[in-house]
């Protein structure tokens, strides 16, 4: 009975490669793009110095430019037809100007949308009630899940890795050495760009970002965060920015420098951050942690379900029982899921053994071949961050907040409410 592990490693090893023949067959993932160009925003995804060659947009005047850019690249149509004496077919034009009215016809209608939608959200805020404190009208009123803060030993390196990695842009400088970046104006201020969800960097030493978590909050920790950009993320400028490769079969799991955890597909959104998930120790604790998000007004809105079947297969299936909270379109704007840490499983020996040989990308998007392991079990992964993260919720003004959450003002006049939660143990 002794050989019989080792007889069945080789016949393990002999289906996976077996296996590998299928899976050459198929072929794995290929890069894809975005399907429509009017929703999503210019994300600048793997740009080189981010600072100067993808600047923040500002909240007023894009329609005016865009328009003025797309008359431009009309203008360079008709001027290179009229050299050529003739209509020119697609493919024919040597700087690609057919391409260029496209894509500022795209992003004049992507403008006016995101416009609409600022004005709807808008006036939703401006309502004035006089019981905003009770709980009927509490429960109606909007919410809008605007910012996570996180710590940073370097500001200034995390920066660069959500800008130039990622593809957001820097929207503020902050007393005390912190940033602001986003996809697009953060908050709520009126204009024609805005309504973006944001990401506040603050540095690790800081009291903002050190202060103790309490109460139910104190149970869960900052698991990771989803974003959809309307290309794929390049590897190389991952690594290149201080940023780490967990898994990139199909999708991007990736690590920046101050240890936040970020799954990357693609797909068009009108804010590429699909939603901040929190991981809690058990049932009972996701359970506190969605009560005190529903007392800042979020709602549960039942499990994640994958929106992009193409784009999102190889993504790791989440726990059961997950439970997304929002306060408005979870389309439109990014939400927050909770989800509950899974007992671990014991495995057999056949079981942990790899399933085949397969083909990906490295980091400089060249073909390459690894092993395809066994798949994943759902788990509920922890961002290994060096203080606690907050979540900011932006509330109508003058609504009430529970005691368990800080109170603060938004620029645009909003309530800010800010859960503080547990930090994710760096370095263990």
């Amino acid at each position: 009975a002794a050989p019989q592990p080792c007889f069945a490693v080789r016949e393990a090893w002999a289906a996976a490669l077996a296996a590998s023949v299928a899976v050459a067959a198929l072929g794995a993932p290929v890069p894809v793009e975005a399907r429509d160009g009017s929703i999503a925003p210019p994300t600048c995804v793997s740009i080189i110095d981010a600072a100067t060659n993808c600047p923040a947009r500002p909240t007023e005047g894009s329609l005016r430019n865009t328009a003025e850019k797309l008359k431009q690249a009309q203008q360079q149509v008709a001027q290179a037809e009229k050299e050529a004496g003739r209509e020119l077919e697609r493919g024919e034009f040597k700087a690609g100007e057919p391409e260029m009215v496209e894509f500022w016809q795209a992003e004049l209608r992507r403008l006016e949308m995101n416009k609409q939608f600022l004005q709807d959200l808008r006036k939703q805020f401006s309502f004035e009630r006089s019981d905003i404190g009770s709980s009927q009208q509490a429960s109606a009123s909007p919410r809008f899940f605007s910012r996570l803060t996180i710590p940073a030993a370097d500001v200034e390196k995390e920066v660069k890795f959500w800008c130039e990695a990622v593809g957001m842009q820097r929207y503020a400088s902050l007393q005390g050495g912190g940033a602001v970046v986003a996809y697009g104006p953060p908050g709520l201020a009126p204009g024609e760009e805005g309504g973006f969800f944001a990401v506040e960097i603050q540095p690790a030493s800081s009291s903002a970002s050190t202060s103790a978590a309490a109460g139910s909050q104190g149970r869960a920790q900052l698991g990771f965060v989803q974003i959809a950009t309307p290309s794929l993320i390049r590897i190389s400028r991952v690594i290149g920015n201080g940023g780490e490769l967990i898994d990139g079969y199909g999708y991007y799991d990736i690590r920046s420098p101050a240890g936040v955890e970020v799954r990357a597909y693609v797909d068009d959104r009108r804010d590429p951050v699909e939603f901040v998930a929190l991981t809690a120790e058990d049932r009972e604790a996701a359970a506190a942690v969605g009560a005190s998000l529903e007392s800042i007004g979020l709602r549960a809105r039942g499990a994640y379900v994958k929106v992009s079947p193409e784009t999102q297969a190889y993504m790791p299936d989440l726990p059961p029982n997950n439970v997304l909270y929002a306060g408005g379109d979870p389309k439109q704007t990014a939400q927050v899921l909770v989800v509950a840490r899974p007992q671990p499983e014991q495995k057999s020996l056949l079981q942990q053994l790899p399933r085949a040989l397969s083909l990906v990308t490295d980091e400089y998007s060249r073909p390459s071949i690894d092993i395809l392991e066994q798949k994943d079990e759902a788990t509920a992964t922890v961002s290994k961050i060096a203080g606690p993260p907050r979540l900011t919720v932006l509330l109508p003004p003058g609504a009430a907040i529970p005691t368990s959450a800080s109170m603060g003002a938004d620029p645009s006049g909003a309530t800010a409410a800010s859960l503080d939660f547990r930090a994710g143990d760096a370095g263990r």
